[in-house]
């Protein structure tokens, strides 16, 4: 009788250790996947704050080289086997801007300008010369609201009503554009497609007298390289198409030959952390605009 109760009470020692070894399990099956997703979390935010450290860096390049420096930059920092950031930034080009890295929504190889988001770009600082300015251009465009990829969408408006002005300031002095329909950037100039800035005529502020865009830029001496001269578009009426009222068009300048800073610098940074990456970029504009000196002088 004394045996059978050993017996049995070896039995339920058994039953209770492998009724423990399964609960043990089953709570393992639950506690591994998580704490392995808290380490994917934690190297997911490693790797965020990597690429962070590459988009710093990239701020304090810009912040420190200067107006008429367009060096870009690329940077590498290991620190060890499993982190590491790098990071790029993009500065300048012969078209502005650079083929996919606009800030259009609808097309990211063009800008856009807004009543409230005039274009300023510096072309100063000796990155035109004379002997080029002919070569300046720019687009504008009704973006493909409707996404039919024809861009069959205009400006609405006749040639007596101005849509864009342009200015070009030196040190010295600043070039106003006329308001006529040849000179300022009309419905109809704005669909008819590229046009060459270097023979629009403006009218200078210093004395009234009416120049070109080109003999301005050669007699301001823009191609210096301590003047910083500065190209500016601003829009001056509500821009519409088809009768309603649109948020914004888009720009695409070619500057032929000439590098010429971007309207906006990018930074691109990607961080890793064991497997983990996390990729960041921002634009950062090469010239900011004071919207409270942001007003328009018709000559």
């Amino acid at each position: 009788m004394k045996k059978n109760k050993n017996g049995f009470s070896v039995i339920i020692a058994m039953g209770l250790v492998l009724i423990t070894t399964l609960l043990a399990f089953t709570i393992l099956e639950f506690i591994i996947p998580f704490s392995r997703d808290i380490k994917g979390i934690e190297n997911s935010t490693k790797a965020y704050y990597q690429a962070n450290n590459g988009i710093e860096l990239g701020l304090y390049h810009f912040s420190t080289r200067g107006d008429s420096s367009l060096r870009e930059e690329d940077g590498k920092n290991y620190i060890n086997n499993t982190y590491d950031f790098m990071y790029r930034t993009y500065s300048s080009g012969t078209i502005v801007p650079l083929l996919g890295r606009g800030n259009s929504n609808i097309d990211n190889s063009w800008n856009t300008i807004s009543i409230t988001d005039p274009i300023q770009l510096i072309i100063g600082f000796s990155f035109v010369d004379d002997s080029n300015v002919d070569e300046l251009s720019i687009d504008f465009r009704v973006p493909d609201f409707d996404s039919d990829g024809l861009f069959l969408q205009t400006l609405d408006g006749g040639v007596n009503t101005p849509i864009i002005n342009w200015q070009l300031l030196s040190d010295d002095d600043t070039l106003n554009s006329l308001n006529n329909s040849v000179d300022i950037f009309t419905a109809p100039i704005i669909n008819g497609g590229s046009v060459t800035l270097n023979t629009l005529t403006g009218k200078k502020v210093s004395d009234g007298v009416n120049q070109t865009f080109g003999n301005f830029f050669t007699a301001n001496n823009c191609d210096n390289v301590s003047n910083k001269c500065i190209l500016k578009f601003s829009i001056v009426n509500n821009i519409t198409s088809g009768g309603t009222i649109i948020p914004f068009i888009e720009w695409r300048l070619n500057a032929g030959t000439n590098i010429i800073p971007l309207r906006y610098s990018n930074i691109e940074s990607s961080g890793k952390s064991y497997g983990f990456t996390k990729s960041l970029e921002i634009k950062v504009p090469q010239e900011t605009v004071s919207q409270a000196f942001d007003f328009t002088v018709f000559q």
